[in-house]
């Protein structure tokens, strides 16, 4: 019973340690900087900042509301960092590549094509393509992820089996030693 009660404590006391401000920051970090997963969850919030932040300028958003809305919506505050950072600067007069690159949080691919996008004024566009590349990176991850579950799991059941065979079996090769 006591193994139930300790995996509810470190839930619960990872919940609330994630919900403090110097919390979220160390978790989104971690979650970025992950050996597998930190390139997928960059990918997904860089994802979701190009597909929100096009479908707000094309709804006619002026671009400081649209990085405001987009802060929020990213999902990691480190990037909604950068994006407040960017918000301020094009404030200032200053692009919105430049910012974005500046702040290292973003692959260089996307303020690249930001950059062409703001010069061709057709930023839109350009977004959506950023978005629609991230997203196919991101199933074909996930697929490739999935693909290796299935592996993984029959080793795991494998191994659960040949456990409780072996718990079995020791005792009674033990029990027929000790009868001869």
């Amino acid at each position: 019973w006591a193994l139930p009660v300790i995996l509810f404590t470190v839930a619960f006391a990872f919940r609330r340690w994630v919900r403090t401000e110097r919390g979220r920051e160390r978790w989104d970090l971690i979650k970025l900087s992950a050996p597998v997963f930190g390139k997928m969850n960059r990918l997904i919030a860089v994802s979701r900042f190009c597909r929100t932040l096009s479908t707000l300028l094309v709804s006619g958003v002026p671009i400081v509301n649209a990085l405001n809305i987009v802060e929020k919506v990213v999902g990691n505050v480190h990037i909604a960092g950068a994006v407040n950072n960017a918000t301020t600067a094009i404030l200032e007069g200053a692009s919105i590549a430049q910012p974005l690159k500046n702040s290292g949080e973003f692959p260089p691919l996307v303020t690249h094509m930001i950059g062409i996008g703001e010069r061709t004024g057709e930023l839109e566009r350009m977004l959506t393509v950023v978005a629609d590349s991230y997203e196919d990176q991101v199933e074909a991850t996930i697929s490739a992820m999935t693909s290796l579950l299935g592996p993984v799991m029959i080793l795991c059941v494998g191994g659960t089996v040949f456990l409780i065979a072996m718990g079995l079996l020791t005792p009674m090769m033990n029990i027929s030693q000790m009868i001869k």
